[in-house]
């Protein structure tokens, strides 16, 4: 009986320390995912021709620069410019910012003054 319980009782230590080790190897493998908001301040956009990265500039409302990287398959959806809003969706590898998806906010233009 002694037996059957140091057993069991070893049996649950070894897979009680085997599951958290597991869950914290799955949290590591898995990139920070940061997402950024603000106007852009520079933007070098990539070379398709030979598959150099661009670089991206955002200055957020608390007045934070946030310097991405940008490789030629991210996706862009509107065109930047300096000065338009941009939201960054971005991961964190190698100690770098990389882009993964970049939307432009769309400028609303003023309205026209109405004439009576």
């Amino acid at each position: 009986m002694k037996g059957f319980l140091f057993g069991l009782i070893a049996f649950l230590t070894v897979f009680a320390f085997a599951t958290g080790a597991m869950v914290a190897e799955k949290k590591a493998s898995q990139p920070e995912v940061v997402k950024v908001t603000g106007a852009v301040t520079v933007y070098i956009a990539p070379s398709q021709a030979d598959w150099s990265t661009g670089t991206l500039t955002v200055k957020d409302s608390k007045g934070k620069n946030w310097t991405f990287d940008v490789p030629p398959d991210t996706k862009i959806k509107g065109e930047l410019t300096r000065g338009a809003t941009a939201t960054v969706n971005c991961k964190k590898e190698a100690g770098k910012m990389v882009a993964t998806s970049i939307g432009v906010v769309p400028v609303k233009k003023p309205a026209a003054p109405k004439t009576k």
